[in-house]
């Protein structure tokens, strides 16, 4: 990431003055009875000068709560190393971030969620996660990506930041937009699950500029069951879990979420062509190139890799544990 000049730098200090003065006098009398020549007073500029760096009160109060911390996301996103993926490395930097609540003091953070206007300020800080963010998501593809692509994936994790806030400090049932708001739920989780659709959208950006990288479509546990009757016994089980039938090949029966189709797990009696019913499945985007690479580091191979009837190209491999590992992918 570039280093700020002498002006950047300047202007940075004088925005983290006003956001400080802001809050230090929203604190001491409230936010409604501040006054943004009064703010500007306190950092030693003119008002004129506070209206270059913020619209009103309210957005430099949220701006001190908030704390440079999009800019700390990009620096950690940037810190990660080359290997972690980068749909990882930004999903961990937000979460950390803005999961570190002990950051700020208490009565800060009080500030943002009583008062309507503070809040709906502090959820438009997150529009700030996204000219840092894009540098950093940038760098990590090294240049080998569309120009709009980083833009595009900070805008996205941007918003959906703002929806998890949203979610997280809405207010309590009946009380309406201005009434009592009491953060519900762990925000982490809130971050991740929001975050998570993204997912995709990083790894197809990746695979465009590391194309070498291989990429896993799905991991699939298998059972083995004693027949067919314990076949249906399981199905019937586990639709009590939401999972439904998806295919039946007699020896083996695979099963998945409705809701998120890569969600599986299959039931077998036997193995159609192998002497050994794999523990689990994993597909790939190139089985052939999967092969080599287990073969060249050593690995025990079970089952040669092959062309099978049923559509797939596969072969089992013998992990560290012991267990047997069924690496295919769709002919």
């Amino acid at each position: 990431m570039t280093t700020p000049g002498l002006r950047e730098r300047k202007k940075r200090a004088t925005r983290a003055a006003l956001r400080e003065a802001a809050l230090r006098l929203a604190l001491e009398r409230g936010p409604d009875a501040v006054r943004v020549e009064e703010i500007a007073e306190a950092a030693g500029v003119s008002p004129r000068t506070y209206n270059n760096y913020f619209a009103s009160r309210e957005q430099a109060i949220a701006s001190a709560v908030s704390a440079d911390r999009e800019a700390r996301i990009a620096a950690a996103v940037a810190a990660r190393p080359a290997e972690v993926r980068l749909a990882e490395a930004v999903t961990d930097a937000v979460v950390e971030q803005y999961a570190d609540t002990g950051a700020q003091a208490p009565e800060a953070l009080l500030l943002v969620v009583t008062r309507p206007a503070l809040r709906e300020a502090f959820l438009g800080t997150t529009a700030g996660i996204e000219p840092p963010l894009a540098e950093a998501i940038a760098a990590r593809l090294d240049g080998g990506a569309a120009p709009e692509t980083a833009r595009v994936l900070a805008a996205a994790t941007a918003a959906a930041v703002r929806l998890a806030l949203q979610d997280w400090l809405r207010p309590a049932d009946g009380a309406g937009a201005g009434g009592l708001v009491v953060p519900t739920g762990s925000l982490s989780e809130r971050l991740r699950a929001a975050l998570a659709p993204l997912a995709p959208a990083f790894d197809a950006a990746e695979q465009q500029v590391r194309p070498e990288r291989r990429q896993v479509r799905r991991v699939v546990p298998n059972l083995q069951v004693p027949g067919e009757g314990a076949q249906r016994r399981n199905l019937e089980f586990y639709r009590l879990l939401g999972l439904e039938e998806a295919m039946n090949h007699g020896w083996i029966m695979t099963l998945f979420a409705p809701g998120n189709p890569t969600a599986q797990l299959s039931l077998a009696t036997r193995d159609g062509t192998a002497p050994v019913v794999p523990d689990l499945s994993v597909e790939v985007d190139d089985v052939d190139a999967t092969y080599a690479a287990v073969r060249e580091a050593g690995a025990e191979i079970v089952h040669s890799l092959r062309d099978e009837e049923w559509g797939v190209r596969r072969f089992f491999v013998r992990d560290p544990n012991g267990r047997v590992v069924n690496v295919l992918g769709h002919r």
